[in-house]
């Protein structure tokens, strides 16, 4: 009986530390991997960390990008400085707080909100409305802070226009566009090290469908009137028309 036990306690002890490292591997790819800019997450969380997963690509062709650069604060220097040494990649960029001089970095971000609205709440997106619905964890990713060489931070604040467009195999492409020369980027190519994203707010239509009506950064609250989940609209109803 107790070399049964014995056994017992093993097993049980092989299979926790399987558990523990797959969890951590899991962990390690979610924290190596940003989500794209215009797409689909679903965020999730415990109380070690909390992630992402990209679970779609709305319907558009091409979105607007407006570009800032932003110095490096003690914050974003700590995000950006772990995801390369958890990458393995090289760290050029130094961050010393007590100088004047701050290197920078740049902020990508899709700043109108109610074209968005307008398009995910187009009759193309119908299940896609029906689905997000049903969770309010799911989100839309309108910002991703990226590093680029220094040489190259000119081509991006002096451009006429940055656009999110796709190519011929339907993956998301950043495009700079300086007169008639187009530079893309796959955001793989890129160094992204943090992303912000916006959440929906629920509404009604006047035939009582359920639609979105803002979309909201991450902290703020919802108009008066419109819901972070979609089940509050008409409350009072057993069910959801879209």
């Amino acid at each position: 009986m107790k070399q049964f036990i014995t056994w017992g306690l093993a097993v049980y002890g092989a299979l926790f530390l399987m558990g523990c490292n797959a969890y951590k591997a899991q962990k390690q790819e979610s924290l190596l991997s940003f989500p794209e800019l215009g797409t689909l997450v679903k965020t999730k969380g415990d109380i070690w960390y909390s992630a992402a997963e990209q679970i779609g690509v709305p319907n558009w062709s091409v979105l607007k990008v407006d570009v800032k650069q932003l110095p490096f604060n003690k914050t974003s220097y700590y995000s950006y400085a772990k995801y390369m040494e958890q990458a393995g990649k090289i760290n050029s960029i130094s961050y010393n707080d007590s100088l004047p001089y701050k290197p920078k970095y740049l902020r990508l971000q899709l700043l109108d909100k109610l074209g968005l609205t307008n398009l995910l709440n187009a009759e193309a997106h119908k299940e896609l409305r029906s689905y997000v619905s049903n969770d309010d964890g799911y989100k839309l990713v309108t910002g991703l802070n990226i590093t680029v060489p220094e040489t190259e931070m000119p081509s991006f604040l002096q451009a006429e226009a940055i656009q999110l467009q796709k190519d011929s195999y339907e993956n998301i492409v950043l495009v700079v566009i300086s007169g008639e020369l187009e530079k893309h980027y796959f955001f793989s190519e890129l160094h992204v090290f943090d992303y912000q994203y916006s959440n929906f707010c629920w509404g009604e239509d006047q035939y009582h469908n359920v639609i979105i009506e803002n979309l909201i950064s991450e902290g703020q609250k919802c108009p008066k009137g419109t819901y972070l989940k979609a089940s509050k609209v008409n409350g009072d109803r057993s069910y959801l028309k879209f």
